[in-house]
């Protein structure tokens, strides 16, 4: 009985081991690319390299900002409706 206890332990950490590793493999970002909302706050995910321009729609008025790669906080979803790529910056 315990060398079956010892084994079902061993495989359990095992299944452990292996669902750490794939979520370590997800990459630096879990947010898709490009425009998203986050509980009311608008983002632009850049998920390429180097920095680039978007253009960002507003509701009093639409902007451009540069963007470096990884997650962007760009305004709140209300007054922010939606971000593109525009060129490299």
């Amino acid at each position: 009985m315990r060398s079956l206890s010892a084994a079902f332990v061993l495989s359990a950490s095992a299944v452990g081991l292996v669902g750490t590793t794939h979520v370590a493999e997800a990459g630096p970002s879990s947010h898709p690319c490009g425009y998203h909302v986050i509980t009311n706050n608008a983002y632009y995910n850049h998920c390429g390299s180097g920095n680039v321009l978007i253009h960002i729609e507003k509701l009093f008025g639409d902007e451009e900002k540069c963007v470096s790669p990884g997650n962007t906080p760009i305004g709140l979803q209300p007054f922010t409706h939606g971000a593109y790529y525009l060129r490299p910056c």
